[in-house]
């Protein structure tokens, strides 16, 4: 008789999260728009991303222009 061993896969510890492997994770975005949409704030989230992202793009363009006036 042969006997069958199982290897039972454990999931990988998480990483950092960054965008890029964010958003490769399928699971987590699905859940993150499921909870905006069944809490009723995806303006209040969109608004909230936006307002992120002029922030990144201002702090961007600061060191852009500290570095060439050196």
């Amino acid at each position: 008789m042969k006997a069958t061993i199982e290897e039972k896969v454990t999931p990988a510890a998480p990483e950092v999260m960054t965008l890029k492997n964010f958003r490769t994770n399928n699971a987590d975005i699905e859940n993150f728009y499921r909870f905006l949409h069944d809490n009723g704030i995806r303006r209040e989230a969109g608004m909230m991303i936006e307002y992120a992202m002029d922030k990144l793009k201002k702090a961007r363009k600061g060191k852009r222009a500290a570095k060439t006036l050196q």
